[in-house]
């Protein structure tokens, strides 16, 4: 504490030296409140990334748990990428007045907090789904797991990628 009170008083001393001094700490309180933000910026992303890979892990769960069940696949291991996580859909209150329209969202008060009215809720997108299973030397098997994929997931044949496990 007495060698920043010896500072300061060198500070009020010498005007030249003041000037400089108080640019630097403005600096410095402006590097650390950009690296903040940057912060909060990355853990977002973070978080999207951390969701949207928990998703994809329980979907692959439940494709394996499903594909499983299916006579002759045998081993299955599957790989789900989607195109987009769950996404809500606010209302909108539109009104046209003239030549301008505006679209606002519809706002709902309740115990002194608002919130926006949820129209509808989309579902994650899947963009493909990769499959290695045992049984895959068989056409008909790959033709079942096809089948069954692209209905528990909506994706087209395309979509979906079987390959024969490795022994």
């Amino acid at each position: 504490m007495t060698k920043l009170h010896t500072l300061l008083k060198k500070l009020r001393k010498d005007k030249k030296i003041m000037l400089p001094a108080l640019a630097g700490v403005a600096g410095l309180l402006l590097l650390l409140a950009s690296g903040a933000q940057t912060s909060e910026k990355t853990l977002a992303a973070d978080d999207y990334f951390a969701l949207r890979t928990r998703t994809e892990e329980a979907l692959e769960k439940k494709a394996e748990k499903l594909l499983s069940t299916v006579a002759g696949v045998g081993k299955v291991r599957v790989v789900v990428t989607l195109e987009s996580l769950e996404e809500t859909v606010y209302a909108k209150d539109g009104e046209t007045r003239g030549d301008s329209e505006s679209d606002q969202h519809v706002v709902l008060k309740q115990s002194g907090s608002e919130y926006g009215l949820s129209e509808r809720v989309v579902m994650p997108t899947v963009r493909g789904v990769a499959v290695s299973c045992e049984g895959a030397a068989s056409a008909a098997i790959r033709q079942e797991v096809c089948s069954l994929l692209c209905a528990a997931f909506g994706v087209s044949a395309n979509r979906v990628y079987i390959s024969r496990m490795a022994e």
